[in-house]
């Protein structure tokens, strides 16, 4: 299995040549499990989650037609819309990218759907260690709020650990933004375990 600096080598090369053949400026960023995992969290991750940006009429549709064109045939690619249903969590475009070599990993690309998350990919640095732009902290937490998983939890848990001050308190901004202040306070401050008490009468 290819690395995950293969991976987003991979990636950022087809992102680098879609931008000189259409003359269109895109960002990109890695998110997901990986992104928290740079960030301090222990954990185990297989796919690679990044998101995507390019300003047209259809950013998703369009990188995935031209992916289809640019990647080798081993790898499959699907193109899912977001839902229309209101009450469905899931509101963004995805490219799924899976290779039937089984030498890379499975890669997701989320399309950017809304204003913050624009600001977080913009503010995205390339890191050395993976020579690639990764979502910064605070960002990472807002779309793990929003994801709502215990898997997402336990890495909000994990990076805020290693948070500066300013960082945290700008996670707690993003936090309102998005609606899940609430949410990141009680696992910021989780209520004390009720006391285990004996039960004398179930004694045998």
């Amino acid at each position: 299995m290819k690395s995950i600096v293969d991976t987003l080598r991979l990636i950022s090369d087809a992102v680098t040549q879609f931008e000189q053949e259409t003359n269109q400026a895109a960002l990109i960023a890695l998110i997901g499990g990986y992104a928290a995992l740079y960030y301090g969290s222990e954990r185990t991750t297989f796919d690679v989650d990044t998101c995507f940006y390019v300003s047209n009429d259809a950013p998703g549709r369009s990188f995935y037609v031209w992916l289809k064109k640019y990647l080798p045939s081993h790898f499959e690619l699907r193109f899912m819309e977001a839902s229309k249903d209101p009450t469905d969590p899931f509101k963004h475009d995805l490219i799924t990218i899976t290779d039937a070599q089984e030498e890379y990993p499975r890669i997701d690309i989320m399309i950017v759907r809304y204003k913050w998350e624009l600001e977080g990919l913009e503010q995205a640095e390339t890191v050395p260690r993976l020579n690639f732009p990764v979502i910064p902290p605070p960002y990472l937490v807002a779309m793990k709020l929003v994801a709502g998983g215990r898997k997402d939890e336990l890495d909000i848990l994990a990076m805020v650990k290693e948070m500066t001050e300013e960082t945290l308190n700008k996670s707690k901004e993003l936090a309102k933004r998005v609606h899940r202040d609430k949410k990141l306070t009680r696992l910021l401050n989780p209520p004390p375990e009720e006391e285990v008490r004996e039960t004398p009468e179930e004694y045998l």
